[in-house]
């Protein structure tokens, strides 16, 4: 089920400030390391691994083309 990116947010945040280059994997480390919710880790796990991105935009911007933002 999607989430709305403020769900998503915090996790881009804190893990774009650990690398500059983040893919799926970096994100859901911290959604499980944080216990996030079911709905935040699936939207994470909907990108594709091969997937760089550098910024929150660029996060963003997948999420919403896999339809994983609500609201």
């Amino acid at each position: 089920m999607p989430a709305p990116w403020s769900a998503y947010e915090p996790v881009v945040e804190h893990t774009l400030s650990l690398v500059p280059e983040a893919r799926r994997s970096d994100f859901l480390d911290i959604c499980w390391a944080n216990d996030l919710g079911d709905d935040v880790i699936d939207g994470f796990d909907s990108i594709d691994e091969r997937v760089v991105m550098k910024t929150a935009e660029d996060v963003k911007k997948q999420l919403e083309a896999l339809g994983q933002l609500s609201g």
